[in-house]
């Protein structure tokens, strides 16, 4: 499928670029990076997302590229990246028919394979991974691309710890370096923007974990989501990955009125893309998440209850559906 995405950019003029919901590193860096690569090569490109570009991300070169409104401009191929399905890109998904060819570039492993052309690659960290290969394929790097497609692979790799840090990301890295990356300030602008309020709410969540009885799961309930102007997912994640013997971590966030999104962490032995996608959404092996409708109390019975079973061994996950992400 790498070739037939290499075909398909060559002989096409115009693009449509997008990625999925909640935009964050990976999802934020593929896609400048692609339209830096598209540009470079002498297209003609467009970015549209269905979100607002957090601030944290505005250091990325080409943000300014960015659309939220969908106008009437007529394009060859959309490019949807690091989407594990096309609803996942939200209000995009409207006009992604009128594209000749929908490539669909992505590294879930639960990815529907909703394109015309599906390159799909689990074994690779992070979409900007893939990016990282069609600009080699291209023979086009510059400091901005370079930049993006650095933070793409930091962010989905969780600053380079999780089990994706393979000996090819830290070879890609290198060469990313190369082209005068200071990744202190990655760094700095995605990490270092909470404010004491902040550190006081995650606070208040720590405080409130809880551990089930055999000390393999442990999990937090937000009643009231804030809106921030980062996602601190996974500064959550990274201290309650502090504890001992903990194989699953699990967050219980109220978005709106039985409207609870679940997201899921483990560590090596288990598997919770497919925790996910029993309950309808999907990921990867060691990261995923899902939205369920119900009350929060409903929520956590049955997923706490069907996580304690599967981390025991006493379930076996059939197919289910794998709409949603991480």
């Amino acid at each position: 499928m790498f070739r037939k995405v290499i075909e398909v950019i060559s002989r096409s003029r115009v693009f449509l670029v997008t990625a999925h919901i909640n935009l964050e590193g990976d999802a934020l860096g593929s896609e400048l990076a692609m339209f830096g690569l598209l540009r470079k090569i002498k297209k003609r490109v467009f970015v549209y997302n269905d979100d607002i570009t957090p601030p944290i991300y505005k250091f990325l070169p080409y943000v300014s590229v960015i659309n939220n409104d969908l106008h009437k401009e007529e394009f060859d191929v959309a490019l949807v990246l690091d989407c594990s399905d096309s609803s996942r890109t939200g209000k995009v998904k409207d006009v992604l028919s009128k594209a000749d060819c929908i490539v669909n570039i992505d590294h879930h492993i639960s990815n529907t394979f909703f394109g015309d052309i599906n390159w799909v690659d689990p074994k690779a960290s992070s979409a900007a991974e893939m990016i990282y290969r069609l600009c080699k394929e291209f023979k086009i790097m510059n400091k901005d691309i370079a930049l993006c497609l650095y933070t793409g692979i930091f962010t989905d790799t969780g600053n380079f710890t999780y089990a994706n840090t393979t000996p090819y990301v830290h070879r890609i890295v290198s060469e990313l370096t190369k082209y005068s990356i200071s990744p202190h300030i990655v760094y700095e602008n995605i990490h270092s923007s909470c404010r004491i309020d902040d550190l006081k709410f995650i606070g208040s969540i720590i405080h409130s974990l809880k551990v089930d009885q055999n000390n393999k799961v442990c999990w937090a309930i937000i009643k009231n989501w804030p809106k921030m102007d980062f996602d601190i997912t996974e500064v959550i994640f990274s201290i309650m990955k502090f504890l001992k013997d903990i194989e699953v971590f699990i967050l219980f966030k109220k978005i709106e009125n039985r409207k609870i999104r679940v997201n899921f962490r483990s560590r090596a032995k288990v598997d919770v893309d497919k925790v996910a996608k029993f309950f309808g959404g999907g990921g990867h092996k060691r990261a995923s998440g899902t939205t369920i409708e119900d009350s929060l109390e409903a929520v956590e019975k049955k997923v706490i209850s069907f996580v304690r079973r599967y981390t025991n061994g006493k379930v076996r996950i059939n197919k289910g559906r794998n709409n949603s992400g991480k």
